[in-house]
């Protein structure tokens, strides 16, 4: 997916959107157990933690870790098995395969799907 933005500048952007299927409920239900996880994630993608909050639904989590580099924010619904992630940063140092085992390695889904949106700086027009 691109965006081109013309004639207005944009810093760079790495924006990665993970959907993971199949994961145990318990794994997810927790806002404690889930922001330890996510801790222990964003150390692990070597990113800088500033801040967190997370919002418990009975079922399901919102989190949110406010990095250096930007945010992590992960939605769940347990009773599905589900977790949504995005990851925003402003430096260009994930990738695909290192989210994939963080991102494996801290909920063991039975499936997970990573993107990558491509924002350009590219003039209107013009790829």
């Amino acid at each position: 997916m691109k965006s081109a933005n013309g004639e207005y500048p944009t810093p760079y952007i790495d924006h990665w959107i993970l959907q993971l299927h199949g994961i145990a409920p318990e794994r997810i239900n927790d806002p404690d157990v889930l922001m330890q996880e996510l801790t222990r994630l964003v150390e692990r993608l070597k990113l800088t933690r500033v801040s967190e909050h997370t919002h418990y639904f009975h079922p399901g989590v919102s989190a949110v870790i406010i990095l250096s580099e930007s945010h992590l924010s992960v939605h769940t619904w347990p009773e599905l098995g589900y977790l949504h992630a995005d990851i925003v940063t402003c430096v260009e140092k994930l990738t695909n395969k290192g989210l994939h085992a963080a991102f494996t390695d801290a909920f063991a889904p039975g499936h997970l799907q990573i993107d990558q949106l491509d924002y350009c700086n590219a003039v209107a027009g013009k790829a």
